[in-house]
């Protein structure tokens, strides 16, 4: 099969966070590589990068999907209580936004009701109440999920954590 650039590369493990990015050359051509936050950083262009794809391992590949520079991420407790905070994206410049207080910068987001089912069919697929996952926002007005982390709480909201108490977690 052939996908064509823009795409992203993750590696097949959950546990490797070294994501790529191919662009075309008429985007300018080479490699975003995405990684962990280390310190204010979390990717790093290489113009020069040919773009030759990975072959030392198993990986996932997935179409580029334009967001207008932020991610969502979605946090349920249930399958009837999604919290949603966005982000500002890795692939904008690869710089991490930081409050004083050196946490990540997320705004609480209103999901939409389509995204609202997407989040209650992630929490039921997985079998976990309280579950993490990524959304992104197309610029066409679709949303996607592009990554299930599992167990997975909100860093700093005093109003998830309140909602999320109570919760009534029953299945149906």
């Amino acid at each position: 099969v052939r996908v064509h650039k823009p795409f992203v590369e993750k590696p097949a493990s959950g546990e490797d966070h070294r994501v790529h990015v191919y662009y075309p050359s008429s985007m300018g051509g080479g490699v975003k590589r995405l990684f962990r936050k280390r310190g204010d950083k979390s990717s790093e262009y290489d113009p020069r990068d040919p773009g030759r794809v990975r072959r030392d391992g198993s990986y996932i590949y997935e179409e580029f999907v334009p967001t207008g520079g932020t991610d969502v991420k979605v946090y349920t407790v249930g399958p009837r209580y999604a919290h949603a905070e966005a982000r500002k994206s890795p692939v904008v410049d690869g710089r991490v936004l930081r409050a004083p207080d050196g946490k990540e910068v997320r705004f609480p987001v209103l999901l939409s009701p389509q995204e609202k089912e997407i989040a209650r069919m992630v929490c039921l697929a997985f079998g976990q109440r309280v579950c993490g996952f990524d959304l992104l926002r197309s610029e066409t007005g679709r949303s996607y999920v592009c990554d299930v982390n599992g167990w997975s709480f909100v860093k700093n909201s005093k109003k998830y954590y309140d909602d999320a108490a109570g919760v009534d977690c029953e299945w149906g």
